[in-house]
């Protein structure tokens, strides 16, 4: 599943029981309690570093007071997610966990292994980072079984979805990501305003937004870099549309507000839609060729001619039109197997796309005598599996952004929370 890899670089408190805890706590010290889990001061630390390192912030003392709040938050979600997780069973298999951190590093342009080595010199805790990984790929596990038991995706949404993409063939497209500050309940959406204004601040001074994404956006996105991939216009709120569309490649939206929270978009790229990739049509042709001299009279051209059209309206099969080509002793005559047919000019393109099949194409004219085709065979030229699994991602994944969303509600207002910090 692609939502299986949706993961908050950023986040990356270890899970590690209260009571084991507690011989360590005068120690570390706690900044908040989740349930019956602490996240001591030791987490928090880390996090702040790695958020720092990956958003390029400044690591003065300024930036880190402006930022704790939104690092806690998101350490609290994570502990969270954790334990949701596995309250449901959900286990993480060590090639999920690899193929995972290998994924962060590829999106991060380092090679495999290279995050371990960083995070060493920038002193902070691989094995935190390691056990995080962990947990918000089991919480997107969790997101996903949600969403299967409560609504499988069917074929025939699959098929709606494609047929939706052919409509729009050749309108605008926008590679889009984003980061997302839902408005707390309760709270004023001036909050929710203000840490979407000082994370647009922070980008316009330098600060990766993909990084920020990671660390600060609570949507399904956040995993990656806030990417959505292509979208297209009537497929986000209007609001944000009005702006996606006027927005300059490479560009980043100030704050807008949407529906249930605040958003800044950064637009990647454009395009026009290229619609529903399918597989490439292969044939099988029969031919058969009559030459003609260069300098061929005009009644040798008419004799061939009829003799080409006469065989056209005769010859119903292509092992007698293979035959009839060995009677004639057309070298240039025989079958012929075609992988693509767009590598075929168009005029004889055109004719094997149209005829039926075992049905003789009429004479075609060419530089140098008149040509007879057969198709034997037709295959592909349906879409591709790989894109019907693509799609049916594409939509699992909208579903689990409200899922996603509504289930991160539900267990914080039924948790316990102490905020000591």
């Amino acid at each position: 599943m692609l939502l299986t890899t949706i993961l908050f670089l950023a986040m990356i408190t270890p899970l590690i029981s209260l009571s084991a805890q507690t011989s360590n706590t005068k120690r570390q010290g706690i900044v908040a309690v989740v349930n019956n889990e602490i996240i001591s001061k030791y987490d928090f630390i880390n996090r702040v570093k790695l958020v720092i390192f990956l958003s390029k912030l400044p690591n003065d003392k300024k930036t880190i007071k402006r930022i704790s709040s939104q690092i806690l938050h998101g350490l609290i979600n994570d502990k969270l997610k954790l334990q949701e997780a596995r309250k449901l069973g959900i286990n993480v298999k060590q090639t999920e966990l690899k193929a995972a951190i290998t994924e962060i590093e590829k999106m991060n342009g380092l090679a495999e292994g290279r995050m371990r080595v960083l995070m060493k010199k920038k002193g902070i805790n691989f094995s935190s980072f390691q056990l995080q990984v962990e947990a918000q790929t089991a919480w997107s596990k969790a997101v996903v079984k949600q969403v299967l038991s409560a609504n499988r995706i069917s074929d025939e949404a699959v098929d709606e979805a494609i047929a939706t993409i052919e409509l729009n063939k050749g309108k605008p497209e926008y590679n889009v990501a984003e980061i997302f500050i839902p408005f707390e309940a309760g709270k004023s959406t001036e909050k929710a305003r203000q840490i979407a204004m000082r994370l647009y601040s922070q980008i316009q001074q330098g600060a990766n937004f993909s990084a920020l994404a990671r660390a600060f956006s609570q949507s399904a996105s956040a995993g990656k870099g806030g990417n959505l991939g292509w979208i297209r216009n009537e497929q986000i709120e209007q609001n944000l549309s009005n702006i996606m569309t006027k927005m300059r490649k490479n560009s980043t939206s100030e704050p807008m507000k949407g529906e249930s929270g605040y958003y800044v978009l950064n637009l990647i790229d454009k395009r026009k839609s290229l619609g529903v990739s399918t597989e490439k049509i292969k044939i099988t042709l029969e031919q058969l060729f009559l030459p003609l001299r260069i300098n061929s009279s005009e009644n040798e051209t008419k004799v061939i001619t009829e003799q080409a059209e006469d065989i056209s309206s005769s010859i119903k099969t292509c092992s007698a039109l293979n035959q009839k080509g060995k009677e004639l002793g057309s070298r240039q005559s025989g079958t012929l197997e075609v992988n693509d047919i767009t590598q075929l000019p168009t005029n004889i393109r055109t004719i094997v796309q149209k005829n039926d099949l075992f049905k003789a194409s009429k004479p075609i004219r060419t530089g140098s005598g008149i040509l007879i085709i057969m198709v034997c065979k037709r295959s592909g030229g349906g879409t591709l599996k790989n894109i019907r699994a693509k799609i049916k991602s594409m939509l699992l994944q909208k579903r689990a952004v409200l899922t996603d969303r509504s289930m991160l509600r539900n267990i914080r207002r039924t948790a316990f929370l102490d905020i000591r910090q």
